[in-house]
């Protein structure tokens, strides 16, 4: 919706076809705002899924800043709004944006985004540590069993240079309590550009993830498991 001045009730009740002819309905529609429409116009509203870092909870916002504000001015705003599990937590958006980034060039009908806590080990990656995405997936038996299909919400995970998948995964069903029974049945999966290669317990991952943080999607750390949520 756009702001257009008209002087007449009537002008608000012609509207154009797809052949550009104008028509006369007899139906207003209208929205009440809690701001005048100008400045709702100069403004851009984040809708952000926020995911506690202690409790198995999304919590959804929304966010309204002005179009030259930053991703670091949207989290300092969700920070006041949400329970942080300490006093000095910093927050980031996902995908990663840096903080200068302006607010307007993030097309929120395209992503889903989401906020999180940066977890302590995450803040000061050196050279032996990689940030990878991680996504839960199930085979799409329907349409093509080569396709996978994700589901639940997916997460960042550091992993170390000289670690095996059996430690990745030992610290990934702690983070997210997965019973032993349970997790007995899942496979692990190196996902690259919709490609995927089955991973042994012994496998060393970190060298499958070039980049040190993960900007993208092209490559991730799949959990196959049956979708029980």
């Amino acid at each position: 919706m756009r702001y257009r001045g008209v002087q007449d009730l009537s002008d608000m009740l012609i509207c154009f076809n797809q052949v550009s002819r104008a028509q006369t309905s007899n139906i207003l529609y209208y929205e009440v705002l809690d701001i005048p429409l100008p400045e709702l116009q100069s403004l851009i509203t984040l809708k952000v899924a926020f995911r506690h870092s202690t409790k198995d909870e999304v919590v959804s916002h929304s966010i309204r800043l002005s179009k030259n504000s930053t991703v670091g001015n949207a989290m300092n705003y969700l920070k006041s709004k949400v329970e942080l599990s300490r006093s000095d937590a910093e927050l980031r958006l996902i995908e990663i944006f840096p903080s200068h980034e302006k607010i307007e060039n993030i097309n929120e009908t395209k992503w889903n985004l989401r906020a999180e806590e940066i977890p302590a080990e995450e803040a000061n990656l050196g050279p032996q540590d990689r940030l990878i995405h991680v996504c839960h997936f199930m085979k799409d038996t329907i349409l093509n069993k080569r396709q996978v299909r994700n589901f639940r919400v997916p997460f960042l995970f550091v992993i170390h240079e000289c670690e095996t998948l059996a430690e990745v995964k030992t610290r990934i069903q702690k983070e997210l309590r997965v019973p032993d029974e349970e997790f007995a049945e899942w496979k692990f999966a190196f996902i690259s550009m919709g490609r995927t290669e089955y991973l042994k317990d012994t496998d060393i991952i970190f060298s499958r993830f070039q980049r040190r943080y993960a900007y993208g999607w092209e490559q991730y750390l799949g959990l196959e498991h049956t979708n029980t949520s």
